[in-house]
């Protein structure tokens, strides 16, 4: 899947690489950037979903990010500097050429090109990784002289399964969900003590007791053993993070 993302770096004068703004670092792909460097690419980087992080936030991790690559932040779902993007891209390509649009799934990466486009133009899956979705290489004109190509297949996650989950692997497909949601958890917690228990209706005391109460809240019984199903309760927590109804945000290195 990795070399599809090379092929289609190597058709292209210039990547915009999508990463999302509350942990920039873990979606961030240093051999992608790597890789589009080496082939003479330019690279813009693009800090997505800035609505769910401070802007004071979003203002340090653009100016850690712009030592290396032209950096913008930006937020679809509010249409917040996707012109500053339109506007950066043109200039990269001086006007004209094709341009990549790379990254994780779940970070917002055909979401940008549909609002550059102006109406919906490219599919954007509701689950990570779901097959029918950016089968191959679809050329999209996002300016008059500018095309954007919606690379397929985005790059696989991996890592730890923290950051598997935080790169968009499907829940589903975790072998086990449990450690990356009390992770999340308890980043959450540590950013807005609150939006847990207002969000779910259950208390936080720690992140086992808040899956289970949260199983119970649900209904969710495993059948078997009559025990609260912490399993789904912890992809619940995981998907609820990517779509945005919980959020914390990490802070670039000093």
């Amino acid at each position: 899947m990795l070399n599809k993302v090379f092929a289609s770096i190597r058709k292209v004068d210039a990547i915009v690489e999508v990463l999302d703004s509350r942990e920039p670092d873990l979606t961030r792909s240093k051999e992608i950037e790597r890789y589009a460097v080496k082939n003479g690419r330019q690279v813009i980087i693009v800090l997505n979903k800035i609505d769910l992080i401070p802007r004071e936030v979003a203002d340090r991790w653009k100016d850690y990010l712009s030592k290396e690559f032209p950096t913008i932040y930006v937020s679809t779902k509010m249409r917040q500097g996707t012109r500053l993007l339109r506007d950066s891209i043109k200039q990269a390509l001086k006007g004209e050429g094709n341009v990549a649009f790379v990254g994780y799934p779940k970070t917002g990466k055909s979401s940008i090109v549909n609002v550059l486009k102006g109406r919906k133009s490219a599919s954007v899956s509701s689950q990570p990784m779901s097959t029918g979705f950016t089968k191959g290489i679809q050329l999209i004109k996002i300016d008059s002289k500018i095309y954007a190509l919606d690379t397929p297949g985005i790059i696989p996650p991996h890592g730890n399964p923290f950051e598997k989950a935080i790169r968009g692997s499907n829940p589903d497909n975790l072998e086990n969900p449990i450690p990356p949601a009390l992770i999340i958890l308890e980043k959450v917690f540590q950013v807005s003590p609150a939006l847990l228990e207002t969000t779910y209706k259950v208390n936080y005391l720690n992140g086992m007791q808040f899956l289970q109460d949260l199983a119970k809240h649900r209904g969710w019984i495993n059948k078997e053993d009559k025990e609260p199903d912490l399993d789904l309760a912890a992809k619940t927590v995981i998907k609820d993070y990517h779509n945005g109804k919980i959020t914390y945000y990490t802070l670039p290195p000093e």
